[in-house]
This record gives structure tokens, C-alpha cells and sequence, in this order.
């Protein structure tokens, strides 16, 4: 009968956890969009007067409208990004708690910082590379190239901003933040980080794309785990997807040798799985776990 009980208790507790996680999820979604939907309209709105005052009929706005609206994509990931945070602020406003603490918005140490900064230059070469490298269909490898090339359909400023700043901050919230915290309260740590990551994966769109931001997702995920912050995390992706931007906008790498590929392919490698053993290592370094049991021996006390 004990078994039985604890048994129903885990379950209403991973329940319990997966609802939280899935409704901080529900807010992420539902202020992207509706962000991305106000914005539209309004640009739409002055759009339409300017195509009509020009003389041009419904369906050639439409066309113009279609084409002059990606140049517009930046600001409505800022916009996005923006709102999503600002929600999560008015909620724990509410709830008379903190944005910091909730998402786990902590310091860390320098060791930790330095470590991140080498850890993401090595990213940059071998989780973009390694795409080049591996024997990935070409339809798969189209859905890719077609992504990124949408990144370059907006003005350099907007993808520095959007895609290089605010986005990371805010998905580090979000994911590494609010869902994996919400998650872990309910099942194995090891268990959050997956579907954690699965989940940023979802949302990066395409099997190729989603798969990328998966790893992605995992190695952050142990980092902010060892460090119980997620500061590592968003210096790490913000690092990321600067380079990320350069390269698209800025095709310097394009004349690589392959020879060249591989050396700093493995280079990469090599620096990210120094960062990750690195933080590992890092007796100074808080465990969610060692953390949890820290506040309990507090309570204790007092």
C-alpha cells in the first residue's frame, strides 16, 4: 500500500512539474506571436495606405506587403523576445518573487566565464562545421541552407540584435530557465535536460536544424546543471549566434580548404569538450542538487 501511494504521489509530482513547465512553454509561445501578430498589423495598416495612395491594386499590395514584411522579421524576434521576457517579469511581479530567481539568474565564477568563452569559440567551429562534414542528405541539408538564408533577408543591425542578443537571453530563460527548472522539481535531472532540449529543438523548425539545437541544448544543459546558473549559458549562445550572424551576412569562411574544415573542426571539438570537463571539474561550482541540499541544511537551522 506505501508503494502505492508513493507511487501516485511521483506520478501527481511529474504531473505537477510537466504542467508548469508546459504553461511557462504556453506563455512563450503565445507572446511571440501575439507580438509578431501587433506589430504586422500595424506595420500592414500603414503599408496598405501607402501601396493604395501609390494607386496599387489588392493583390499587387499583397505581393509588395509579402516582400516588404521580411525586411521586418528582425524586429519582430525583438519584439518577441522583448515581450516573452516582459511577461514572465509581470508574473513573477505578481507572484511576488523574481525573474533572477526563478530562472536561476545567478553569478558565477571567473573560471566559469573564461571557460564558456573558450568553450563557445570552440562551438562555433565544430557544431557549424561538422554539418559539412557529415553525410547529410541534400533535401535535408536544402531546409538548412533555406533557414539561413532568411537570415540575411533583414538588415545586418536587426540579426545582430534579434538573433545575436535578445533571442539567446530570452531561450535561456525560457528553456534553460523556467522549463528545465519546472521539469527537474518532478523527475531525474538527466530526464529534464532531454525534453528540455527536445523541446528547443521543436521549436528551431526542420530535422537537420532542431537536431543542431538539440546538442546545443545538451551542452548547455550540463553546464547550467554544474553551475546552477544559467549565465554560462546565455554568454555561451550569445557567442554562438554572433558568429552564426558574421558568417551568414559576412561569407568569409566560404574559401576554406577542406583541409581546413577538418583542423578546425577538431579544434572545436576539442575546446568544447575542455569547457564541458572544465566546468565538471570545477569543485567551486554549485549542483542544482548540492544547491537544494544547501537551502535544506539553511531551513534546518533556522
Amino acid at each position: 500500500m506505501d508503494q502505492i501511494t508513493k507511487g501516485v504521489t511521483q506520478m501527481k509530482k511529474v504531473l505537477a512539474a510537466i504542467g508548469k513547465a508546459l504553461a511557462y512553454f504556453a506563455v512563450y509561445l503565445l507572446a511571440s506571436n501575439v507580438a509578431t501578430f501587433i506589430i504586422s498589423a500595424i506595420y500592414g495598416y500603414f503599408k496598405g495606405r501607402e501601396y493604395g495612395a501609390a494607386g496599387y491594386s489588392y493583390e499587387e499590395s499583397q505581393a509588395l506587403y509579402q516582400n516588404d514584411v521580411v525586411a521586418m522579421t528582425g524586429i519582430f524576434l525583438m519584439a518577441g523576445a522583448l515581450l516573452t521576457l516582459l511577461t514572465y517579469f509581470i508574473i513573477e511581479k505578481v507572484k511576488k518573487s523574481s525573474l533572477a530567481k526563478e530562472a536561476d539568474i545567478k553569478k558565477v565564477s571567473g573560471k566559469q566565464l573564461g571557460l564558456t568563452v573558450v568553450g563557445a569559440l570552440g562551438g562555433m567551429f565544430f557544431m557549424n562545421f561538422m554539418l559539412s562534414i557529415l553525410p547529410i542528405p541534400a533535401e535535408l541539408m536544402g531546409g538548412l541552407s533555406s533557414g539561413m538564408s532568411k537570415l540575411t533577408s533583414y538588415p545586418f543591425w536587426q540579426a545582430i540584435l534579434a538573433n545575436a542578443l535578445l533571442v539567446p537571453i530570452m531561450e535561456e530563460v525560457v528553456f534553460r530557465g523556467y522549463i528545465f527548472n519546472r521539469l527537474e522539481k518532478g523527475m531525474p535531472t538527466i530526464v529534464a535536460a532531454l525534453i528540455s532540449s527536445v523541446a528547443f529543438g521543436i521549436v528551431h523548425g526542420g530535422i537537420v536544424w532542431g537536431t543542431w539545437a538539440f546538442f546545443l541544448g545538451i551542452i548547455i544543459c550540463v553546464v547550467r546543471i554544474k553551475s546552477g546558473s544559467i549565465v554560462p549559458g546565455i554568454i555561451f549562445h550569445i557567442i554562438m549566434n554572433t558568429f552564426a550572424m558574421i558568417v551568414s551576412y559576412f561569407p568569409v569562411l566560404d574559401k576554406l580548404s577542406t583541409a581546413g574544415v577538418y583542423i578546425l573542426t577538431a579544434v572545436g571539438g576539442i575546446l568544447v569538450a575542455v569547457y564541458v570537463a572544465g566546468i565538471l571539474m570545477d569543485k567551486k561550482a554549485l549542483t542544482a542538487d548540492s544547491e537544494k541540499t544547501e537551502v535544506v541544511v539553511t531551513s534546518s537551522k533556522s
